[in-house]
């Protein structure tokens, strides 16, 4: 049987998850329309085969020569962390990317969301993710598939400095709240096989669970190990990790935005949606902690690559 060979749009194709999806799909003998706006990161791509878009996703003509002659698009939008209004550009890249799929007649789509999006009890990114896939879902005649990714284990690097400076693991969140946490290769691999027999119709949506139920607490007993001593959990107050986060340079809408997500994860726990069709997470965090967490909090200059 002959290999049916596809066009694909991925979006964010120069990000943790984007570029690992990208090189798969060309791995595959597939074409690829990576668009990004860091030209040296395209160029990797560019090597591998892909043709690149480099723009602001923005720009709604930009998006639409983007999804041009493709079959497919991976879309992940990137949260712009200098933003005033950070909801609000993110949904209009979400209708942009809507637009530009019904306009270009692109057959089917897989988003990047992030679980809990199918109630807007929930806030912060939770909603944000929910708001692209009304816009997704209003697009007649394209597949959509919604992967609701969990929380990610490098989100842990956010609170990376207070957690070295403290001598605990400080974060927002309830140490005791329940977590479904996972690192970006498993987003990437999870989308990745979907995109590559892409048999999804309709609108419809995955949660992408964490292989176990975490907390807080339980990341900081199990850093006891490699840091080889007691390591103790400490929750910060929203006040103070705003202010941590915009004293790195991000907006204080973001830094506002990213609380309300981390509120949410402390008062209502797993996100999941009941009945929801669902895959498991397949990466330990005793492994990304060994690996990454535990050596940049021992290792200063390690922190601000780790931190992006």
């Amino acid at each position: 049987m002959t290999k049916t060979r596809r066009v694909y749009a991925v979006t964010g194709a120069t990000g943790r998850i984007g570029k690992r999806v990208a090189r798969g799909l060309l791995e595959a003998g597939h074409g690829v329309h990576a668009v990004g706006r860091n030209p040296e990161r395209l160029k990797a791509l560019a090597d591998l085969g892909a043709r690149v878009f480099q723009g602001d996703l923005r720009d709604a003509d930009f998006v639409a020569r983007a999804f041009h002659t493709t079959d497919t698009a991976f879309l992940l939008i990137p949260g712009d962390r200098a933003s005033r209004d950070v909801r609000r550009t993110f949904g209009d890249i979400g209708i942009n990317c809507a637009r530009a799929l019904q306009r270009e007649g692109v057959h089917s789509a897989l988003f990047i969301s992030t679980i809990g999006a199918h109630d807007d009890r929930y806030r912060g990114l939770v909603l944000v993710h929910g708001d692209v896939e009304r816009s997704l879902n209003e697009v007649p005649d394209v597949n959509v598939l919604h992967l609701r990714a969990s929380g990610f284990f490098e989100n842990l690097f956010y609170w990376l400095q207070q957690t070295r400076a403290s001598g605990a693991l400080v974060t927002p969140i309830d140490p005791d709240a329940d977590l479904d946490l996972a690192p970006t290769p498993d987003v990437a691999g999870v989308a990745l096989r979907f995109l590559l027999e892409p048999d999804f119709r309709g609108k419809g949506a995955v949660e992408l669970q964490g292989r176990e139920v975490l907390t807080m607490r339980k990341i900081a007993e199990r850093l006891a190990a490699p840091l080889g001593r007691a390591f103790p959990v400490g929750q910060v107050t929203r006040e103070a990790n705003v202010e941590s986060l915009t004293t790195r340079g991000v907006s204080v809408d973001f830094a506002n935005l990213m609380n309300d997500t981390w509120d949410t994860f402390s008062r209502y726990g797993l996100l999941r949606s009941a009945g929801a069709d669902s895959v498991k997470g397949v990466a330990s965090i005793d492994d990304f902690i060994r690996e990454q967490f535990a050596p940049a909090i021992m290792a200063p200059e390690r922190m601000a690559a780790q931190a992006g």
